[in-house]
């Protein structure tokens, strides 16, 4: 029986390993519809489609997908995402402002538009809706989501913030107030135009804070909008912050509706025991069970890129802070392998071990180049990695909060403390002191090298 992680998160904050377009259709071929000579016996390729609970090698019904990375509002391949079963699976749909933000916009038009106004902030929010990029978002979202995360305009790619990573955007001459004003437009746009090119998404309202206020700015603006949850991005999804502003939320009686709230670009294991002891302690507060938090990276597919092939390694959680990080082993390429001189085990603990050797994940066995492996073999790697952040995120959780796989003694003490304090912050009539202590200990605690912008 192949491993299906969906039930194992039932009471569990969820992380999201982001899929990435290029996987998504990968995962949809056959054996041959590859040409390469050393594909592994009684292994079926499309069994890397976690979405399918039929797979395997392991499934997951939940995932993160970008419609930044389209460029037109209907996906035209096979794809794991469009051909999913929806009554199984749950995806949440980013809505590509970190694509404004970075200006790596996806459509040619869209991207020709914006650079037209990109020197004059008046020109580019008067000709913003006239760019197509909102429109074509919202279809996409309607199409294929079950959760959207609203289009926010990025306060971090504003020039004004002094950012040194954002020169190629488009939005970057907008002044904060003008990105807070244009992503309420988007807001109402969101609001009067849901449902109607899908089955349509339920909205999480994003919430932003890059300092000096404006995070209080953000949230007046936005948070009588009616919609179903929220998305805490920037500071407002740095583990302190974050707590604070769910219990923010929930003292603003903006909690009683949500269903969901998820966390933007955030990495296990730490913050799977962070956000599950708020999930649980929210859903005490709430009376409700179905009240979920989410949180998502990107890492499992980086580790699988320009810069290098990487295997993540799963942690041997232990009560040492520094053994709770995910670490990874870089891809060495070896021409034995690659020829079948020797053979090799799969040497990495993951159901994948079951199906191939590292032998398998060479596409050839007679070229000289420094690169063997190729796309078959990356995707292959992606599961690998995406199951090892998925496993190392459980894991963690049933060390502090299962019935039957507890054991501290594998936790730091400072992670129990945090824990602890979490679940006691949003009732305690001591909101003040819990505050103190988490912000002290939570400093102390660097967000992972894993978690990224946005």
């Amino acid at each position: 029986m192949s491993e299906n992680l969906t039930n194992l998160y039932k009471n569990y904050a969820v992380y999201l390993p982001s899929i990435q377009q290029q996987y998504a259709e990968l995962a949809t071929r056959s054996n041959k519809s590859f040409t390469r000579l050393n594909l592994p016996k009684n292994f079926k390729f499309e069994d890397i489609n976690f979405l399918n609970e039929n797979s395997k090698l392991w499934s997951c019904g939940w995932g993160l997908y970008s419609s930044g990375q389209f460029d037109k509002a209907q996906i035209r391949k096979n794809d794991i995402v469009k051909d999913r079963d929806r009554t199984k699976t749950t995806i949440i749909g980013d809505s590509g402002g970190f694509q404004l933000g970075t200006g790596a916009i996806s459509n040619t038009k869209e991207k020709e538009h914006l650079e037209r106004y990109k020197h004059d902030a008046n020109e580019q929010i008067a000709n913003w809706a006239d760019s197509g990029f909102r429109e074509r978002t919202l279809k996409w979202l309607d199409r294929y989501a079950d959760y959207a995360v609203t289009l926010d305009m990025v306060l971090w790619a504003a020039e004004s913030n002094n950012a040194k990573n954002t020169e190629k955007s488009q939005i970057r001459k907008l002044s904060i107030q003008q990105l807070i004003d244009l992503s309420v437009d988007n807001l109402e746009y969101f609001a009067n135009y849901r449902g109607t090119w899908g089955k349509g998404a339920k909205i999480l309202n994003v919430l932003q804070d890059i300092g000096d206020g404006t995070g209080d700015i953000w949230y007046n603006a936005v948070k009588d909008f009616d919609f179903e949850g929220w998305a805490l991005g920037s500071d407002t999804g740095k583990v302190f912050d974050s707590i604070k502003w769910l219990r923010r939320l929930l003292e603003d009686k903006k909690l009683e509706k949500t269903e969901l709230v998820h966390i933007l670009q955030k990495s296990p294991p730490f913050k799977s025991i962070v956000y599950t002891s708020a999930q649980r302690a929210l859903r005490k507060v709430l009376g409700r069970d179905n009240f979920t938090i989410t949180f998502d990276s990107s890492s499992p597919s980086q580790y699988v890129g320009v810069a290098g092939t990487s295997f993540a390694l799963p942690p041997n959680l232990t009560s040492n802070e520094k053994s709770w990080v995910i670490k990874k082993e870089v891809f060495k390429q070896d021409v034995r392998l690659a020829r079948n001189e020797i053979t090799k085990p799969f040497s990495f603990y993951s159901p994948l071990s079951k199906f191939i050797t590292m032998n398998n994940l060479y596409g050839h066995d007679k070229d000289d180049s420094d690169r063997y492996n190729d796309g078959y073999a990356d995707a292959l790697i992606v599961n690998h990695n995406m199951y090892t952040f998925h496993k190392a995120s459980i894991d963690a959780c049933d060390l502090i909060f299962s019935d039957t796989k507890k054991d501290e003694t594998k936790v730091p003490q400072k992670y129990l403390e945090i824990c602890n304090l979490i679940e006691r912050y949003f009732t305690d009539d001591k909101k003040d002191e819990i505050e103190k202590r988490l912000e002290k200990l939570t400093s102390k605690t660097k967000d992972s090298e894993l978690d990224e912008i946005r």
